[in-house]
């Protein structure tokens, strides 16, 4: 080991949902596909483990309407998924960074079959309040 602490990793219930659904829809009938698919996903928390900031794999994301805050980071990964076409393959894995506490938070997973563009600003909204309520609940 580097001495460097890795980041803590949190699943969200929502990318817990999201990844189920998105593997139950697209992989159901073609395991080495899934398998290709999970191993990709696996790979990347590894690497959010290590250097979630890295502009190597993820870019930033713009926060829903009153949501920013100093402390976080929004990243959005974008790959192919394995074995799918057409906007299906266009897969995105969203998560957070809370940099003061080293918390990774896998907030969301899909494909542009099911979001062309991102899930709403309401629907990401939500969840956000959830980890800001938790790291406020965590300071007092």
């Amino acid at each position: 080991m580097t001495g460097c602490e890795a980041y803590q990793i949190e699943p969200l219930e929502k990318f817990e949902t999201s990844l189920e659904k998105l593997i139950r829809k697209h992989y159901r009938k073609n395991e080495r596909a899934r398998d290709s698919f999970e191993e990709l996903v696996n790979g990347y928390i590894s690497q959010l483990r290590e250097n979630p900031s890295s502009n190597s794999f993820s870019d930033d994301e713009n926060f829903p309407k009153g949501t920013y805050r100093t402390d976080f980071k929004f990243r959005k990964i974008r790959f192919r998924a394995p074995g799918l076409d057409g906007a299906a393959k266009k897969c995105r894995f969203m998560y957070v960074v809370n940099e003061t506490k080293r918390v990774v938070y896998l907030f969301w997973i899909y494909t542009h079959t099911e979001y062309p563009q991102r899930p709403s600003d309401d629907e990401l909204r939500r969840e956000f309040i959830g980890i800001q309520q938790e790291a406020e609940q965590e300071q007092v």
